[in-house]
């Protein structure tokens, strides 16, 4: 494996308030860097409107006048140091002290007390990120610039990165902040809600006090499932794929109790369903259900409440089929493309999507393809939406 290369003798600006740590921080990063060093916020801004900018920026947090948060703040709302690499010292290791320093603005952090390796080797990766995505920036406006014919084009291709790498921004917080800690906070007191209404409903209480308790219970189920979800598009981001514990199971079966229960929870809509042929191979049903019952829950979603849900499940030979259609509105064709992937959602307006967190077909796609299956969706005003599953009976490393 190739070594990354190091950046050599980057320009780096130190904002912090103590000798004794500024000369530790010399000391550490004079051998590979370039360093200029600054004891209070209100220098260190007014040396960006007349210097060069350096290549990383390394500041205290707790600093007199000007805090460092306050600094990086500053640096973010200005469009010359909007992208300017900050990694911040702090000895806040509290979570809600990281999410504000990310919130800030700032790339990286180093707790204290630190190792000088550590610093050098956190302040070398950020060159280098910051490096490449200069390049990678640079590459794209070259071949904007070729491809485009007219000043017209080539300004509207900018802008349209420019609101793609915000989107993306937005994208990545929201994704951060809701799975990396509201995923797994909940679930306790989603628990607790539940067990207690469950115990409730088993005593002595009024139908009109039933009837509220199972409110209670299908709303704790239904975030109970949102949090599932957030759980497995964290798996499946951090590459670690969806679980799945294959077992003999009727595809026929599986989908027929998801239907049973929908048609429960939703007495008024319409719901076809059609079987033939062996129904029978090697799946992890329950991961089936949640297919089924995602694919399903989207049909009756997006399609107008008077209208017919069809639902077919066929066996083919080595291969099972599972296909659900509804006669709502067409997804645009532009959209098709990345339907499956996640946050979209076939572009409905937000109170059709209503509670919908947008990653059900991402995790619907993830599961069938743990299962070595395809998913794939068609779309006409004609016809309204198709999405079909095709799943191998077995294992493919267990097929001939």
């Amino acid at each position: 494996m190739p070594v990354r290369p190091v950046v050599s003798n980057p320009t780096v600006w130190l904002l912090d308030d103590s000798p004794t740590e500024t000369d530790f921080i010399r000391t550490a990063l004079a051998p590979t860097c370039r360093l200029s060093s600054f004891t209070d916020g209100a220098a260190f801004l007014e040396s960006l409107g007349h210097s060069e900018l350096p290549d990383v920026v390394v500041m205290d947090w707790e600093m007199p006048g000007i805090s460092g948060i306050e600094v990086c703040e500053y640096l973010r709302s200005n469009r010359a140091t909007e992208t300017l690499p900050v990694l911040m010292l702090t000895s806040h290791q509290r979570a809600e002290d990281v999410v504000r320093g990310m919130e800030a603005g700032a790339n990286d952090y180093v707790f204290k007390p630190f190792r000088p390796l550590e610093l050098v080797a956190r302040v070398q990766a950020l060159v280098r990120r910051d490096l490449q995505r200069k390049r990678t920036l640079a590459q794209e406006q070259t071949q904007r610039m070729m491809a485009e014919d007219s000043l017209a084009k080539v300004q509207a291709a900018e802008e349209r990165a420019r609101a793609a790498e915000v989107g993306t921004r937005q994208r990545a917080e929201f994704e951060r902040r809701l799975i990396g800690i509201v995923s797994h906070d909940l679930r306790n007191p989603l628990s607790a809600i539940s067990l207690t209404a469950s115990a409730m409903a088993r005593q002595g209480v009024s139908d009109r006090q039933q009837r509220g308790l199972q409110r209670i219970l299908l709303s704790a189920e239904r975030a109970t499932r949102m949090i599932h979800d957030l759980l497995d598009f964290t798996r499946a981001r951090q590459g670690g794929g969806m679980a799945i514990q294959r077992t003999a199971s009727d595809l026929h079966a599986v989908v027929g109790a998801i239907v049973d229960e929908v048609r429960d929870a939703h007495p008024d809509r319409s719901i076809e369903v059609t079987q033939s042929g062996n129904g029978v191979g090697e799946w992890d049903p329950d991961r089936l259900e949640q297919v089924a019952s995602n694919l399903l829950s989207n049909a009756l979603q997006y399609s107008p409440a008077n209208t017919l849900v069809r639902v077919e499940t066929r066996g083919e030979d080595g291969t099972l089929v599972l296909e659900i259609q509804n006669a709502g509105p067409p997804i645009p064709a532009e959209l098709l493309p990345r339907i499956f992937e996640p946050m979209e959602r076939g572009g409905v307006q937000a109170e059709q999507a209503g509670s919908n967190i947008g990653l059900g077909l991402y995790i619907v796609r993830n599961l069938v393809l743990a299962h070595g299956g395809t998913v794939s969706v068609r779309s006409t005003e004609a016809e309204g939406t198709t999405f079909t599953v095709r799943l191998p009976r077995q294992a493919p490393s267990e097929q001939d």
